[in-house]
């Protein structure tokens, strides 16, 4: 009787795509862990002390300041940038504080400039405009921010998002500023956030960034409500991802006010969390003053909607 040998069976296409789909997740994880100095051998760098080289002794007030005393103006008169929610914040007229926020945050990317790590990165020009066209990258490419789910490839772009637009030049050297000057972070993104809001009304003051609350809006939501946005959050530093989260949270809570968040993003589910980080996390500057606005949001929010 003639034997017929069996033949092997065929591995199923559907197996073949989930070991590529394994493939191309690994793979990007490596490419975007390798350029951002998250993989375990690229650690040991990035957990050194800052160097902090231009936060001098404080000087007498004056009305122009050198570059020298940068880092004390963007440090003290914290009141001056930050504004609690609900309240007339005691400031000069409009257009002086238009000049004063745009003078400090010009002060910090003159400080930039003179950094021995800067020429590292090829950047031409001035660092703020290098700065200025990275940003006006980004509001042009905003991320997805809803639906991201449906598919997985929009995971894996939003996953690697800042790849992307800005590439692995910009990417290593926004890494650098975030390393060397880490004292600076906290007031300077106070400054933008501050400048973010009154931009609109601010004329001739030179600086000539545009962070339009539609675009940053994008970007909030991207950080509070994707799958992409929190994976890249969870990658940095403490400090950083509740900033990030807090100012987050501000842009959409002015987006309410508003009526333009259009994608409904609800961030009370998100206050608890952020307060509870906040609370556990004394290396924060204007930790005190965080708190207080996240609770008056969440005592808004709670009557307006009631409890979660």
């Amino acid at each position: 009787m003639t034997q017929y040998k069996r033949k092997p069976p065929k591995r199923s296409s559907a197996t073949r795509a989930t070991l590529l789909i394994i493939a191309l997740v690994g793979s990007l994880y490596l490419g975007w862990g390798y350029f951002t100095g998250n993989l375990p051998w690229q650690q040991t760098q990035e957990g050194s002390e800052p160097k902090i080289t231009w936060l001098g002794e404080k000087t007498e007030k004056k009305e122009t300041v050198t570059p020298e005393d940068s880092g004390d103006v963007l440090k003290k008169e914290p009141e001056s940038v930050h504004m609690s929610l609900g309240e007339e914040e005691p400031s000069p007229a409009p257009q002086n504080e238009c000049l004063q926020t745009a003078n400090k945050i010009s002060l910090f990317f003159e400080h930039l400039d003179q950094q021995a790590y800067i020429p590292e990165h090829a950047v031409k020009g001035s660092t703020l405009d290098h700065f200025r066209g990275i940003i006006n990258k980004l509001i042009a490419n905003p991320p997805v921010v809803v639906r991201e789910t449906d598919d997985l490839f929009a995971i894996l772009n939003n996953m690697a998002h800042f790849f992307r637009v800005l590439g692995p030049k910009d990417i290593l050297l926004i890494k650098n500023v975030f390393i060397h000057e880490r004292e600076l972070i906290e007031p300077t993104m106070a400054l933008f956030y501050k400048w973010s809001e009154i931009a609109p009304e601010c004329n001739d003051t030179g600086l000539n960034i545009d962070m339009p609350l539609a675009g940053l809006y994008e970007y909030a939501g991207y950080f509070i409500n994707t799958l992409g946005g929190q994976s890249y959050l969870f990658r940095r530093e403490l400090y950083l991802r509740i900033l990030v989260r807090y100012y987050s949270i501000l842009i959409i809570d002015r987006a309410n006010d508003m009526d333009t968040n259009r994608y409904g993003i609800d961030i009370r589910y998100i206050l608890d969390s952020l307060i509870s980080e906040i609370q556990g996390n004394g290396g924060l500057e204007n930790r005190q003053e965080y708190l207080e606005n996240l609770a008056r949001l969440q005592e808004h929010y709670q009557d307006k909607y009631g409890s979660n």
